[in-house]
């Protein structure tokens, strides 16, 4: 298998693009120290994690080996319906007993479910007069863990629950067989489980809501990581939601988006529709972009789309798009991508063996030792909970 990096230099030697690709902002930037979304303090800063010199402590380890359970506390509590619970205008205080017969749960598990929560900054706790527990919502609570809330990561929490948790659980079999473990897990083949999604609406939406994963969050840096104002067209591959052409189409007014995606995400394409979607110059295609032909834009947008698929579907797909794009085209690819010894950031580096037991793709890496003779100008940055950003134009 080779990497993004080797398949740009091997159709660099072909006619996808010998002589052909100028890449157009050629700035690098060293990637800082991802900063941690909920501030929870940690053992280990992630400026030393990858570190091949350091020793871990038995604590440390410890960390490492009970991480799920904060991932289960997290899971638990937005099934449940605990942040949407404390929700509402002005600030909600509830009680264990309030929310438990709200919630319809046992008192005494849902009190230590809240005191969970307050550990890790997810929930806040005050005393009544009574010297009672009173529970509310954070400020980041409120923001990604509310159904209400336009940059919600519910959808996103839901399926890693459903979908990727239990793939996780089998990552020593993935690592054995070198495949994903879609059949010893779900009994059922990545294509036929997603058949059986695909088969409502409902189906649908849980997909779309997990794929669209961050996308709210990340959109407004992958738009502007790059002055895009030039182009009067463009096309988001696999744009699931839409969030990332509506926050485009937000930001360069002037450029006319097309989102192609499968039909069953067309067709409820309409749930997400922004407040503002009317003003926005936004359409839905249906197709597939390893099949059908290629929409003509200027602009070819994939975000999060690369690591899900093996080398030589890559290798095609750009291809296609070489062959479809006229001069002065170009091509926008967001990523988290390894760094070269493959040992970090942490997210990269973590979500490749999710790749492993999910995909038949995976993270790459050496993207930088392959800027040569213009064929790559790279500008990559690590934004808070945004992939790296690629732009180049033929």
């Amino acid at each position: 298998m080779i990497r993004l990096g080797r398949i740009l230099s091997f159709l660099k030697t072909t006619n996808f693009c010998r002589d052909k690709f100028g890449w157009i902002h050629k700035w690098y930037h060293p990637l800082p120290n991802p900063p941690s979304l909920w501030k929870i303090p940690a053992v280990r800063s992630y400026s030393t994690m990858g570190d091949s010199s350091i020793d871990l402590t038995a604590a440390e380890i410890f960390e490492i080996l009970t991480g799920f359970q904060r991932s289960q506390i997290l899971f638990a509590a937005s099934e449940l319906g605990v942040f949407d619970a404390l929700a509402g205008d002005g600030e909600q205080k509830k009680t264990a007993t309030q929310l438990a017969t709200e919630l319809s749960t046992d008192v005494d598990a849902m009190e230590r479910l809240l005191n969970s929560c307050v550990s890790l900054h997810l929930l806040s706790k005050s005393l009544d007069p009574d010297k009672k527990g009173q529970y509310s919502n954070t400020e980041a609570s409120s923001k990604y863990l509310t159904a209400g809330s336009k940059s919600s990561m519910r959808g996103y929490i839901h399926f890693a629950k459903l979908y990727n948790y239990p793939l996780m659980g089998n990552l020593d079999h993935a690592v054995r067989e070198g495949k994903n473990q879609h059949v010893r897990t779900f009994g059922a083949t990545s294509s036929e489980l997603y058949e059986n999604f695909y088969a409502d609406e409902d189906g649908v939406m849980t997909v779309v809501n997990g794929m669209q994963g961050l996308a709210p969050l990340a959109s407004k840096a992958v738009v502007t990581a790059f002055d895009l104002s030039t182009f009067k067209t463009a096309c988001d591959f696999g744009g699931g939601s839409g969030a990332l052409a509506y926050e485009m189409s937000r930001t360069y007014p002037s450029i006319s988006i097309k989102v192609l995606e499968l039909p069953p995400v067309v067709k409820v394409s309409n749930h997400f529709k922004p407040d503002d979607a009317g003003k926005l110059n936004v359409e839905f295609l249906a197709g597939d972009f390893f099949v059908d032909e290629l929409p003509e834009a200027d602009l070819y947008v994939f975000s999060m789309i690369f690591h899900n698929w093996q080398d030589d579907k890559i290798i095609r797909l750009l291809q296609k798009v070489h062959s479809t794009l006229k001069p002065g085209g170009a091509i926008l690819i967001a990523e988290c991508i390894y760094n070269d010894d493959k040992t970090g950031p942490v997210d990269p580096a973590q979500r490749c063996m999710l790749m492993l037991a999910v995909t038949d793709g995976k993270e790459r890496s050496g993207i930088i030792r392959q800027v040569e003779e213009g064929l790559l100008a790279v500008r990559m940055e690590y934004m808070d909970i945004c992939p790296h950003i690629i732009l180049g134009r033929i």
